[in-house]
Parts: structure tokens; C-alpha cells; sequence
């Protein structure tokens, strides 16, 4: 529901910064728009190009890398990738009591790095905001909650599957929840409060900063990249249309307050001041 509220959000302004990944080989250092008769001829994206850059974003943090001014990509990729292979552990939780063959003990590393990996990004992400005195500024109370609340989930993890048959555990544990008959008492204590907050977490998401992953389908897809033109009549034209016509409703020396985007694009004495 929240993606689709977002995708149904007013229209950004794109960035037209070029290259573009999807632009063919031959034009790749402009747009298409730069061709002769360009109207005329098949607008040609390559897909290999778009399905590449998210994935160096989403799985290396490869801008993070590259522009991050404070040094934080270190512990940024160890948080990423704890999280990661604990939504991977959890889905091969599913599909071991789904289909009741998969010996998830041959496995069981996959936890222990995820919860290693999230321990020392999170612990590296706080020590960073707080030390460096510009990153600092920047770092809202918001963010430490997030990080501590991820540390803690990756904490109760570690303390989980550390003990004996804790795989075993789990799995009841998914058991007991999908049929809606789940007792406490037959659980211990480490293992329910880790299923909570990784539950608790998963509801959290859409609402949070955590989110920022899907929506960067729109950030590459929509502003970054989106190049096709404006055709007559489309339903891009009507969104622009009707964003025209939302009242200015702040003030300024070059801006016409309670008057539309239109009318204040359109008001010749304005500019001429």
C-alpha cells in the first residue's frame, strides 16, 4: 500500500543528467534528443544497463563508496548485507517448513554472519555519527533509534541461534505462527524475542526510513532516468497539467502566493520585476 501511495505521488522533476545506463552504446555520452529527426525514429533503452546500476547500489553501496565524504561505506555495507542474509535466513526458514527437506543446520552460518555483520555495522555507524563532528550535525535522534533498534534485533539473533536445536526452535516457531497456534511457554525466551522484534521490524519498514530501498525504484527509474518526451494527450501530460493548477501558497519576491503554478509562469510583469 505504501509503494503504491508513492507511486501515485505527483510527478518529480527529472534530472536528465547524462549518461544514462540504459542509453545504446553508440549515443551513450547524450541523449537520444540530440539525433537528427530523433521524433521519427524508435526510442531504444537497454535493459541490461538499468538492471545492473540498482543492483551495484543496492548489494556494493557503490555511490556510498564513491561519494561519502565521511568514510561510513565500511560499516554502511556490513549493516546491508547483515540485513541482507537475515531476510535470507528467514525466507529459507519458510521454505524448510514449507517443504519439510531442507536441513537448515548445513546452513547455519548464514545467521551467525548476518548477525556479525549487523553488529559491527550498526556499532560502526553510531560511533561514526558521533564522532565526526559534521556527520554529527546531520544525524538525527531518529537515526540512532534505527540503528540501536537493528543492533538489538541482530543481538537477540546471535543469542538465538547460539544455543543447542535453535534451527529446530525456529522452525516451530514458524510452524506455530502460520497455524495460529502458538504457545509461549513451549518456546524460550531468546528465540520470541527475536521472531518479535524481526516482526515488529517488518511492520516498521514502510514507515520508515528503512524504506528508502523500494523507493529507490523511482529515484533510478522516474527521475534519474526517465528521458521518453511528452506526447499530446498522455497521461504524463494530464499530471502535469493538473500540477500546473496547484495554488502557490508561499510567499517571495518572484512568486504570486494563492495563484497557480500557471498563472504565475504566465504573469509577465512578475519577470519583468
Amino acid at each position: 500500500m505504501k509503494f503504491f501511495k508513492i507511486s501515485r505521488m505527483p510527478l518529480n522533476i527529472r534530472w536528465e543528467i547524462y549518461p544514462l545506463p540504459s542509453a545504446k552504446r553508440e549515443r551513450c555520452q547524450g541523449s537520444y534528443m540530440e539525433e537528427v529527426d530523433w521524433i521519427k525514429k524508435k526510442h531504444e533503452k537497454g535493459l541490461f544497463g538499468e538492471f545492473i546500476e540498482p543492483f551495484k547500489e543496492i548489494f556494493f553501496l557503490h555511490r556510498v563508496k564513491k561519494f561519502n565524504l565521511y568514510g561510513i561505506w565500511t560499516w554502511s555495507i556490513a549493516l546491508h548485507w547483515g540485513v541482507w542474509l537475515l531476510f535470507l535466513w528467514n525466507i529459507l526458514i519458510l521454505i524448510a517448513f514449507v517443504s519439510n527437506s531442507m536441513n537448515l543446520s548445513k546452513i547455519i552460518f548464514l545467521p551467525y554472519l548476518s548477525c556479525f555483520l549487523g553488529i559491527v555495522g550498526t556499532v560502526g555507524l553510531i560511533l561514526k555519527r558521533i564522532n565526526n563532528k559534521e556527520l554529527k550535525l546531520y544525524t538525527s535522534g531518529i537515526e540512532y533509534f534505527n540503528l540501536i533498534f537493528l543492533f538489538v534485533i541482530f543481538i537477540s539473533g546471535l543469542l538465538m541461534i547460539y544455543r543447542e536445536n535453535s534451527t529446530l526452535e525456529a522452525l516451530l516457531y514458524v510452524e506455530s505462527v502460520l497455524s495460529f497456534n502458538l504457545s509461549i511457554s513451549e518456546f524460550h525466551p531468546f528465540t520470541l524475542i527475536h521472531f518479535l522484534l524481526f516482526e515488529i521490524f517488518l511492520i516498521y519498514i514502510p514507515f520508515s526510513k528503512f524504506f528508502h530501498g523500494p523507493v529507490k525504484f523511482f529515484t533510478f527509474h522516474k527521475i534519474l532516468w526517465d528521458d521518453y518526451y511528452q506526447k499530446k494527450d498522455s497521461p504524463e501530460e494530464k499530471k502535469i497539467l493538473q500540477q500546473l493548477n496547484y495554488k502557490v501558497n508561499w510567499a517571495g519576491p518572484h512568486i504570486l502566493p494563492e495563484q497557480t503554478w500557471l498563472e504565475n509562469a504566465r504573469n509577465t510583469n512578475l519577470h519583468e520585476k
